[in-house]
C-alpha cells in the first residue's frame, strides 16, 4: 500500500513536511537537493525539541544519501565518516550514482577548505 502524502496531508498537525521527488537511479542528480535538504534538516533540529524524520520508500538509498550530505555540509564530516555514522544507526545502501555525488561533494568541500583532505 502506498499512501500519497504531501504538505497538505500534514496541515494542522504541527508537522512541517518537505517532499523531494527523486528517483532511485544511478543517473538521477540528487546532489541538486543536498543544500536544500541540509537547510531543512538544520532548521528542524534548531527548533525547541526539534526532530526530523527523513525517509524514502525503502529508507535505504535516497534518504540516507540526504542525511549523509547533511552531515557533510553542516557537521563538517567527510564522506567516509558520514557514511559510517549513518551505518551505525541502520543498514543503508546508497546507489553508486548517489555515492559518486557524495564523493564529489566531499571533493568540493575539501577544495573550499571546509573539510580536511
Amino acid at each position: 500500500m502506498h499512501v500519497n502524502t504531501n504538505a497538505e496531508f500534514y496541515e494542522d498537525t504541527g508537522i512541517t513536511y518537505r517532499g523531494i521527488k527523486a528517483n532511485d537511479t544511478q543517473e538521477f542528480n540528487l546532489s541538486c537537493y543536498f543544500e536544500e535538504a541540509a537547510d531543512f534538516i538544520d532548521s528542524a533540529l534548531s527548533q525547541k525539541d526539534g526532530r526530523v524524520f527523513v525517509h524514502c520508500r525503502e529508507g535505504y538509498s535516497r534518504s540516507p544519501t540526504l542525511v549523509i550530505a547533511y552531515l557533510m555540509l553542516r557537521q563538517n564530516m567527510d564522506v567516509k565518516s558520514a557514511v559510517s555514522a549513518v551505518r551505525q544507526k541502520r543498514e543503508i545502501g546508497p546507489n553508486d550514482g548517489f555515492l559518486k555525488q557524495l564523493c564529489q561533494l566531499n571533493e568540493r568541500l575539501v577544495k573550499e577548505g571546509k573539510l580536511k583532505p
